[in-house]
């Protein structure tokens, strides 16, 4: 079949086919299709490409067609050979052309690779867990029988060939969520293999090279079943990953099974290709079969170990927030994450109740966050907060100066008219009404600090656009909960709940006028820091169960050295940011048919609908397969989402963002960015709640694991010793560097030779346990080419959907 036949003969076989400037929509068959959400196209060299909106993968495209992936290639591109173990020679070769070119598709990128090295052998995609492709790696099959594998990784709005960065997703990872046992193969053809079978199967990018690099824990509490390829290199690369499922919280049941008759370096690509006359029930019975014999590895539980901090996502900020994050975080020395947090918040409480974004009918969110930032003190969690809410504070200074001066009018105005009160009231013959009284001038109210609900709710009254309440420090809020423990403390706390979620407030007063106050629209932000320890006592087991401390987004990086720097933020920088908190106070909300304010309500585009929805199910499994306080933040968590949609929306908006489809509409951009930042706290909120539950002896430990990070990841004993006052006792610090080795945290090795009387060894930290360190390749014979300069990538099996994305 020639390769125009090829398309013609897909085309025919779909429906509601229509022609586009560059290809074809149609309705996908491998599900129900209400909207032409699949395309078609044809490559340069006659590739039938295709890829379904909606998250179908090429495979499950065919085979509701009746064709075969590979009736889509060419006969020149269809053919894929199993790589060997090679080592490979062409290491770095394409790092230095067309450095930094941004490809609108993916399929461009490909199309350069394949123009620089020729029609490829097989590609492989992989995706997030919203099933969004996020790289793709492609693979050359030489004549000398050596395999070159490329990446292209998605950056932004577009695609570069580079790596994808750190962590990486696991291969197939949206199938992941629902499945109980997954198989881990070494390589994306094995992990096809398996899946051909019906095991759901996953492998990490680069296969032995570097598994410390992916993002291992949606496996976390799962049966694992790794199956090593058989040679030495395979069975490390098992080793390896047991090792990093060992730490996962809460541990997954790890174990292993060598698949039968496998010939030398033979993996489960094999053990199906010569099982090809076996019904693939059959092949998938014989595997489970052996999965359930198998002993178990970590047959005991695994401690619990806080996983590693993961950086703040700072690119899904638009500009100029994102920007300003940076050069902030450099200025300061900190984290990122202490003035990202504390600037959405000022965001979302500029908007306030002026908009909602709109899920479905009878389902809006509002723009209200609340955010805590986890840091010793001394960690620069002040002078970040203090930068972020400058242009806020200015602001209320303004506000308050102009009710000063307008309250010195009202004084006036008062005197005024007491004396025309008391000459209307000598005057017995007047028939005319008393003069009207003036009204005191309310002030414009942006940001507060008093926690009791009894202050707040008149301000809320007066200034129904909601409030900010920012501290540096948040244990007092937390505190007030629990200071009339019964009484006045737990109401306030039911009442911070309504607030939340912009609900309704009735606050009865002891003193005071009016003493019933009725909030239609009680909208407050929270933000501030806190310290570990504090957020430990303050997060009792009372506001665990009333699902306050679920409502908090988490931020806990490791602590950094200080650093001096001549870094500072441009002047420009800062007005730009003024002006975009002003311009976003200017938002105004409508008004009901009683003259009242209510939010306008923005609407989701298709595509932002479509992102929402997938983040929606699986989000949903993820709680479903949660406990205790992860299902009860998990629940929380979920509507955090769209709030970030919504918040990333109107900064657009005030931004100008030319990019922005409509000021009404929420595109697929800032939906896209809601998910990946509420993925990032889920993370978070993972690492803390570990953290909270971790014994002395634990902290004690991962206190060490964090200085040797922050000291280079590689210590002596005598390091330690010195550094670390709790280990002062002479052999002290060796004995824990021995037990974070048995504990799989590090290992040691020799140092260089030196003078008489320097260590002869050092302990190094694992990657995976290392806060700040560099990975460590496994090493050994490989069958990939090293990638990391020009983007590493893999996927579902070649030909997959990699085009429009």
């Amino acid at each position: 079949m020639d390769t125009n036949g090829n398309l013609q003969a897909l085309l025919s076989k779909l429906q509601g086919v229509r022609r586009t400037g560059n290809g074809w929509t149609a309705k996908c068959p491998a599900h129900d299709d209400g909207r032409a959400s699949l395309s078609i196209s044809e490559g340069d060299d006659g590739r039938v490409l295709v890829f379904c909106h909606a998250g179908c993968n090429v495979d499950a495209v065919c085979a509701a067609v009746g064709m075969r992936p590979a009736d889509l290639f060419a006969a020149s591109t269809s053919t894929v050979l199993r790589p060997s173990r090679e080592k490979r020679q062409n290491r770095g070769r394409d790092s230095g052309q067309s450095p930094g070119k941004v490809f609108a598709l993916a399929r461009d990128a490909v199309a350069e690779l394949e123009r620089r090295h020729g029609p490829r052998a097989a590609l492989w995609t992989y995706r997030d867990a919203n099933g969004e492709p996020v790289g793709v790696v492609v693979r050359w099959d030489r004549p000398n029988g050596k395999k070159d594998i490329r990446p292209a990784s998605r950056e932004g709005d577009g695609w570069q060939i580079t790596a994808m960065p750190t962590p990486r997703p696991l291969y197939g990872l949206p199938a992941l969520a629902k499945a109980e046992r997954v198989y881990v193969c070494e390589g994306e053809k094995a992990a096809d293999a398996a899946k051909a079978i019906g095991l759901t199967a996953t492998t990490s990018a680069h296969g032995c090279e570097s598994p410390d690099k992916t993002d291992w824990r949606p496996l976390a509490g799962k049966e694992v079943i790794l199956l090593p390829d058989n040679d030495p290199p395979g069975r490390k690369y098992a080793d390896a990953v047991a090792g990093i499922l060992a730490k996962l919280t809460p541990a997954p049941v790890v174990k292993v099974v060598e698949l039968p008759g496998l010939p030398d370096k033979g993996d489960a690509a094999d053990f199906v290709e010569a099982n090809e006359g076996t019904a693939t029930d059959e092949l998938r019975r014989i595997v489970d079969a052996l999965a359930n014999e198998a002993e178990q590895l970590n047959s005991q539980k695994a401690t619990e170990v806080v996983g590693v901090f993961v950086p703040f996502p700072v690119d899904s900020l638009p500009e100029p927030a994102q920007g300003f994050v940076r050069a902030g975080a450099k200025a300061i020395g900190c984290d990122p994450s202490y003035l990202a947090l504390p600037m959405l918040t000022a965001i979302a409480s500029a908007i306030g109740n002026t908009r909602r974004i709109q899920l479905k009918r009878g389902w809006t969110a509002p723009a209200i966050l609340w955010a805590a930032i986890v840091g010793e003190s001394g960690t620069a969690k002040t002078p970040a907060f203090k930068l972020v809410m400058k242009p806020v504070r200015e602001r209320q200074r303004k506000a308050l100066e102009r009710n000063a001066a307008a309250t010195d009018l009202y004084e006036v105005d008062l005197a005024r008219w007491e004396k025309a009160v008391a000459e209307w009231k000598r005057d017995k013959k007047t028939i005319e009404d008393p003069p009207a009284k003036p009204q005191p001038p309310q002030a414009e109210r942006w940001i507060v600090s008093d926690t009791t609900v009894e202050a707040l709710a008149p301000l809320l009254l007066s200034n129904p656009r909601g409030l900010l309440m920012a501290r540096d420090e948040l244990a007092g809020w937390l505190g007030s909960f629990d200071r009339y423990s019964g009484g006045k403390g737990g109401a306030d706390a039911a009442h911070w709940l309504s607030m939340h979620n912009g609900e309704s407030i009735i606050v009865d007063r002891k003193t005071g006028n009016p003493r019933t106050i009725f909030v239609p629209q009680a909208s407050v932000c929270v933000c501030g820091g806190i310290q570990p320890a504090i957020l430990h006592r303050a997060l009792g087991m009372e506001h665990r169960e009333s699902g306050l401390a679920a409502r908090l987004l988490l931020s806990c990086p490791p602590r950094i050295a200080k650093r001096w720097t001549e870094a500072d933020i441009d002047p420009s920088a800062e007005v730009e940011i003024a002006r975009l908190v002003d311009r976003l106070y200017e938002l105004q909300p409508a008004m009901d048919d009683d003259d009242e304010p209510r939010p306008v309500i923005v609407t989701l585009s298709a595509d932002a609908k479509a992102i929402w929805k997938r983040f929606y199910n699986v989000h949903g499994q993820e709680q479903a397969e949660s406990t205790g306080d992860l299902s009860a933040a998990w629940s929380k968590l979920e509507e955090y989402a769209p709030r970030f949609a919504l918040v990333i929306h109107c900064v657009r908006w005030a931004a100008d963002d030319p990019t922005l489809e409509s000021p009404d509409v929420v595109d697929a951009a800032s939906m896209a960015a809601g998910v990946r930042l509420t993925t990032w706290f889920k993370g978070e909120a993972r690492r803390v709640y570990a953290m909270l539950g971790e014994s002395d002896e634990d902290r004690e430990r991962r206190r060490l694991v964090e200085w040797i990070g922050r000291k280079g990841a590689a210590v002596t004993a005598r390091e330690v010793q010195m550094g670390c006052r709790w280990l002062r006792e002479p052999g002290a610090a060796e004995a824990e560097l021995n037990e974070l080795a048995k504990a799989g945290r590090g290992a040691w090795e020799p140092s260089p030779a030196g003078q008489r009387g320097q260590p002869t060894r050092r302990f190094r930290l694992s990657t995976s346990s290392a806060v700040n360190g560099n990975g460590q390749s496994l090493g050994g014979p490989t069958n990939t080419v090293d990638v990391d300069g020009e983007g590493d990538a893999e996927s579902d099996g070649p030909g997959d959907e990699w085009g429009d994305v």
